[in-house]
């Protein structure tokens, strides 16, 4: 089955940019260029691994009238980073799984952070 595209259902999201050792430059140069270019929220840039992300990340929160500029910017700038999108309706389980979007690779998260809080 191929991929799902983003599609803006919601009226905000996270977008978690995904990076290593060797790519968090540009990882960084990568939102501090969305947070120049797009009215987002950028997030710190953590070298470590927090939350359900199993990769060093960094997060941009944005609402839905940046959702149709951000995501196609965020594809074609991504240089092989790969980028986790989710909706946020206040259900965590719910957005990092049914209302949850890839640029890249698809990466095992660790959903048991959620399944005791939303159930």
């Amino acid at each position: 089955m191929p991929p799902r595209r983003p599609v803006n259902l919601h009226p905000a999201y996270h977008a978690h940019i995904y990076f290593g050792p060797d790519t968090v430059g540009q990882a960084r140069r990568l939102a501090e260029d969305a947070g120049r270019l797009f009215e987002v929220s950028v997030g710190r840039v953590h070298e470590k691994l927090v939350g359900p992300h199993p990769a060093w990340s960094c997060q941009l929160a944005f609402d839905a009238g940046e959702f149709d500029r951000l995501i196609p910017w965020l594809d074609q700038h991504r240089n092989g980073l790969d980028v986790f999108v989710h909706g946020l309706t206040g259900n965590d389980l719910a957005d990092h799984t049914l209302h949850a979007y890839w640029l890249g690779a698809e990466w095992p998260l660790d959903l048991s952070l959620f399944q005791s809080r939303d159930h």
